[in-house]
C-alpha cells in the first residue's frame, strides 16, 4: 500500500512523465510477437504497423490535455489496424484508456456519447473484418471493457467533484473562522493610546497580578511572532484565567506554563487551589465562556476543570504553523 501511495503521489505531481511512460509501455507491448491467448496469431510486424501503433499509443500522452482529440484518434487507428489486418493486441486497449480519460474530464453525457461512439466503429469494424453477422464473444467481451473504462472515469471524476466540495467548503469555512477572529479582536475594548494585547507583554500582566498572590511563568520552545488573532486570543486567555484565580483562590499559587511548537502555542494556568472553603466554581461563568470562545474563534482548543488534589486548571491549544514548517 505504502509503494502504491507512492506512485500515485508521483503519478499526480508528474502528469506528463506518467503519461509519456505510459504510451511507451504501450507502445513495447503491442510490438511484442505474443500471441493473443485464444485469439488468431499476430500478423507479420511490419512498417505500418510500428507507425500505426506509435500515432496511437503517442497520442496518450496529450491525453489529459486533448482529451476529445485523442479518444477520437484512437479510436480511428483501432478501427483502421482492424480493417487492415494490423491489430496488435493490447493496441485495441489505448482507446479504452482514452475512453477513460474522457470520463473523467468531461460531463457524463458527453463521456457515454463519446464512448458509444467509439464501441460502435469498433464493433462495425469488428464485424466487417471477420464477416460476422454479430460480434463474437471475444468482441463484446472487449466493447464491454471499454464501458467499464467510460464508468470507472465516470465515479472518479464524481469523486474529484465531492472532494473539491469538500475543499472548497473548508476553506470557507476556515476564512469564516479568520474573519471572525479578527472582528473579536477589533472589538475588544483596548483604548486607542492602550498598547496591543500581546504575549510580549506577559511579564507585565504577570506582574499586575503577582500582588498578594505568588504568580510564576515558564515558556517552552522558540518564541516567535504569532498572528494577530492567535496572539490577542492568548494574552485574554491568560489574563482571564489570572483574574479567576485571584478571585477564586486568593492567595494560592499560580503558575502560568506557555510552550512553543512548530503548530502553535500551548497555555496551561493551574493554581494550587483555596486555602478557605472556595467560591462556586467557575465552569459556568461568563469568564470561562469567553475563554472557550476566543480559543475556537482562532481553531484551537479549550479545557477547563478542578486538578485531583485541589485547585484549577486551564489549558488551550491555539494553532499557528510555522510558515517554514512542513
Amino acid at each position: 500500500m505504502g509503494r502504491l501511495a507512492e506512485w500515485h503521489r508521483v503519478a499526480r505531481t508528474h502528469p506528463a512523465v506518467t503519461d509519456a511512460l505510459l504510451a511507451a509501455a504501450l507502445f513495447v507491448a503491442s510490438l511484442l510477437p505474443v500471441n493473443p491467448p485464444g485469439g488468431p496469431p499476430r500478423a507479420p510486424l511490419t512498417l505500418a504497423a510500428v507507425l500505426l501503433v506509435a500515432l496511437g499509443c503517442g497520442a496518450l500522452a496529450v491525453r489529459r490535455r486533448h482529451p476529445l482529440p485523442v479518444l477520437a484518434l484512437t479510436t480511428a487507428t483501432v478501427v483502421l489496424a482492424q480493417l487492415t489486418g494490423l491489430a496488435r493486441g493490447p493496441f485495441v486497449f489505448t482507446m479504452a484508456i482514452a475512453a477513460y480519460t474522457v470520463a473523467t474530464r468531461t460531463d457524463r453525457r458527453t463521456a457515454a456519447v463519446a464512448g458509444a461512439v467509439g464501441a460502435l466503429a469498433v464493433g462495425v469494424a469488428t464485424i466487417a473484418t471477420l464477416g460476422l453477422a454479430r460480434l463474437d464473444p471475444a468482441a463484446e467481451v472487449l466493447l464491454l471493457w471499454f464501458g467499464v473504462a467510460v464508468a470507472f472515469g465516470d465515479a472518479v471524476r464524481s469523486r474529484r467533484a465531492y472532494t473539491a466540495v469538500l475543499a472548497e467548503r473548508a476553506r470557507h469555512a476556515e476564512q469564516t473562522r479568520e474573519e471572525e477572529a479578527l472582528r473579536r479582536v477589533a472589538a475588544e475594548p483596548v483604548g486607542p493610546t492602550g498598547p496591543t494585547p500581546s504575549l510580549n507583554r506577559l511579564d507585565a500582566l504577570v506582574e499586575g497580578f503577582s500582588t498578594g498572590q505568588p504568580v510564576r511563568w515558564t515558556v517552552a520552545g522558540q518564541p516567535r511572532p504569532l498572528p494577530t488573532a492567535v496572539d490577542v486570543a492568548a494574552y485574554r486567555i491568560i489574563q482571564e484565567s489570572l483574574a479567576n484565580a485571584h478571585r477564586h483562590a486568593p492567595g494560592a499559587a499560580v503558575a502560568v506554563r506557555l510552550r512553543y511548537d512548530p503548530h502553535g502555542v500551548t497555555i496551561e494556568v493551574r493554581d494550587s487551589g483555596a486555602a478557605a472553603p472556595p467560591a462556586p466554581p467557575p465552569s459556568a461563568g461568563l469568564g470561562l465562556l469567553g475563554m472557550r470562545e476566543r480559543a475556537e474563534a482562532v481553531g484551537g482548543a479549550f479545557t477547563a476543570g478542578p486538578l485531583p488534589d485541589g485547585g484549577w486548571s486551564v489549558r488551550a491549544e491555539l494553532p499557528a504553523v510555522e510558515e517554514d514548517a512542513e
